[in-house]
């Protein structure tokens, strides 16, 4: 298709991921789009993943608070989210629903199934409810699982987009 095409030109490579791009094209269509086509930047994404590692790693202390560990390990599979989507030539376009939006496209961009980024996404509304006064706790069971998710969808993005592991030219 064309937007592999593409996307293949944006990598300077012949083969690659085979993202979904039908349905992430559709995505950029309307008065109000939640995606963006944008030519993606190996070095901020490169970044983007090393931070996503680095929470991880925080989000690993287990003398730190459930609280701030959830936050670590959120913020990580956000981030990861966001490096799978823009490393397939896609921005998020802002607005409200913008991390939902990141969390649903990973069905497209490293074809995770629908119970695996929907977890996810239940996870992105409890953190609503935690950041916004909700809720006041967060479950050792509900990190451990962040955590777990967060770092296979990091293996996933890492497989699926093996420019993110190439050094920096």
């Amino acid at each position: 298709s064309a937007r592999i095409t593409i996307w293949r030109e944006f990598s300077g490579r012949d083969t690659g991921p085979v993202v979904n791009c039908r349905n992430l094209d559709n995505l950029t269509r309307g008065n109000r789009p939640a995606l963006h086509a944008a030519q993606p930047d190996w070095n901020v994404l490169r970044g983007l993943a090393a931070r996503a590692e680095a929470a991880l790693v925080d989000a690993d202390v287990r003398t730190l608070a459930l609280s701030t560990r959830f936050s670590s390990a959120y913020g990580a599979a956000f981030w990861l989210a966001r490096t799978a989507l823009e490393s397939s030539g896609y921005r998020l376009a802002g607005g409200e629903g913008n991390r939902t939006t990141a969390f649903q496209c990973l069905a497209h961009t490293v074809e995770w199934e629908d119970n695996r980024w929907r977890r996810l996404d239940d996870l992105h509304r409890l953190r609503n409810r935690f950041d916004y006064g909700d809720i006041v706790e967060v479950s050792e069971d509900q990190v451990e699982t962040l955590i777990r998710d967060a770092r296979q969808l990091l293996e996933a993005v890492k497989a699926a987009f093996p420019d993110l592991s190439a050094p920096a030219p």
